[in-house]
């Protein structure tokens, strides 16, 4: 009985190993997708977006130490560019208002002056 099972086994493992990459490639095309998304939604995250997926690439293909290496960096890096690009939009809605407010005021004390002239 073993050795029939050693021979299933051999039969099957090329069949489950293909299984197994049909799996891996759906799942990496539904990760590029999804970023693909994301990217349309919010352009500037493209970046780190990118570099999250590289980094999940690429810790396929290293040993699984490094993968628990690569993760925290990855995350840091992807919670780094999510800092920066909310600090950034902070600072162009806060030159925005104020760009608004010379605007406003330049507009009232020209008015101001073709009533007095």
């Amino acid at each position: 009985m073993a050795k029939r099972e050693k021979e299933l086994n051999r039969e099957t493992a090329p069949e489950a190993h293909f299984i197994e990459e049909k799996v891996e490639a759906r799942s990496l095309l539904t990760s590029a997708a999804l970023i693909g998304i994301g990217a349309l939604i919010e352009p500037e995250l493209l970046a780190g977006m990118a570099i999250g997926a590289g980094i999940v690439l690429a810790s396929k293909w290293l040993p699984d130490f490094a993968g628990d290496v690569i993760r925290p960096i990855a995350k840091t890096a992807v919670k780094a560019g999510y800092a920066a690009v909310a600090a950034t939009r902070e600072a162009v809605a806060e030159v925005t208002e104020e760009v608004e407010d010379m605007m406003a005021e330049a507009r009232a004390e020209h008015e101001s002056n073709e009533h007095l002239h």
